[in-house]
């Protein structure tokens, strides 16, 4: 369900003309960890996050990456093999994401040696929020956060609609969301837009020290097409503004062209390798 995620940089960092695109792309993927750790501990999600590196294996939604590396110069292919030992204890293949300042270097040469198949991921995507346009939004949305259980079982089923996926697959998310505190510390927040009490357009927000993130963006098919999303989009990222911050960003597979219609400009594309266990454990 992760499609979009949209960032700012705020008090304490550097200013607008001075955040280059690499570290756009590492205060985007910090607040990437952030949203799977949401994630650890549950239906046997493990999350793992040291100074090395990040990784989520799920077995399932919301899927297996290595989001961060930063191995050690000294025996840089034993703390490769050592990564991977420990990875096939428990799944038997993962995404491995490579970033412009992950470690060593030389890495991506190191996995295409290994064999690991590579490919071409999402796209991240930045706009600045120093300058937003005008919203008007349809007259009878109503956008407003997530701040009970019934109000979380709703944005649950309307995101899981919005998807194309079950409500069992999507349980996940509604387990991560609802332990994590509906809103009560102001990290997490969901939102969703109604219309006569029928949610037609759902998000979650998410604030990590400068970073404000959007994810989940989705709409139900019986209500695309009315400006719901561009409605929830804009009203967010007012909202980042507000809060200090001053960039926006964002991942997206399919929706280029939509978001660069709000003004984004592709900034990065994920460069990621499979990963595939040789033989079965015993």
């Amino acid at each position: 369900m992760v499609k979009t995620c949209h960032f700012g940089v705020g008090t304490g960092t550097p200013s607008l003309r001075n955040m280059n695109n690499t570290t756009l792309i590492e205060a985007l993927r910090s607040n990437y960890i952030e949203y799977f750790r949401l994630f650890n501990n549950q239906h046997g999600i493990q999350v793992h996050v040291d100074r090395e590196t990040a990784w989520i294996i799920a077995n399932g939604p919301p899927g297996n990456h290595i989001l961060r590396t930063n191995l050690p110069s000294a025996d840089i292919e034993g703390s490769i093999d050592a990564l991977l030992s420990r990875i096939s204890c428990r799944t038997g293949g993962i995404r491995w994401l490579l970033f412009p300042q992950d470690r060593p270097g030389d890495l991506r040469d190191r996995l295409k040696r290994r064999g690991l198949i590579t490919g071409r991921g999402d796209l991240w995507m930045f706009r600045e929020l120093q300058l937003l346009p005008e919203s008007r939004p349809p007259t009878s949305l109503n956008i407003s956060p997530v701040r009970d259980l019934p109000g979380l079982r709703t944005w649950w089923t309307a995101s899981a609609l919005g998807f194309g996926t079950s409500q069992r697959a999507a349980q996940r998310w509604y387990d991560a969301f609802r332990r994590h505190g509906l809103g009560r510390r102001l990290r997490v927040t969901n939102y969703v837009g109604t219309i006569d009490e029928t949610v037609v357009t759902t998000a979650t927000m998410i604030l990590t020290g400068s970073i404000a993130g959007i994810y989940d963006l989705s709409t139900p098919p019986a209500y695309r097409g009315n400006g719901f999303a561009t409605a929830l989009v804009h009203e967010l990222l007012a909202q980042a503004r507000r809060q200090g911050r001053a960039y926006a960003g964002l991942q997206t597979g399919d929706a280029e062209q939509f978001y660069q219609s709000l003004g984004f400009n592709t900034g990065f594309q994920e460069e990621e390798f499979f990963w595939a266990a040789d033989h079965p454990e015993n």
